[in-house]
């Protein structure tokens, strides 16, 4: 039977703010790609319509998604480090 270890308070307050940094940055890139597929679904449309060249739209969506995916870098990096500066 494995033996309960123990985790210093200040051990649990990062594991907590790991968590957290994760939801924050889960939470924005899904926004993001529901605004970003709302976008690109009446651009889409648009281009349909006017029967354009749709490959400059869906470079902008691959763009738009590469941005995204920096933001959520920053935002969970940005929730990291305020909880060390915060829990010291």
């Amino acid at each position: 039977m494995p033996r309960p270890v123990m985790f210093s308070g200040r051990l649990k307050r990062r594991r907590k703010n790991r968590r957290w940094a994760a939801v924050v940055a889960a939470t924005l890139l899904v926004a993001g790609i529901a605004v970003i597929a709302v976008v690109a679904l009446r651009g889409f449309h648009m281009l349909g319509a006017a029967e354009a060249n749709w490959k400059p739209m869906a470079l902008a969506v691959l763009i738009a998604l590469a941005g995204l995916i920096v933001l959520c870098l920053l935002a969970y990096m940005a929730v990291r480090i305020y909880g060390r500066v915060t829990s010291r």
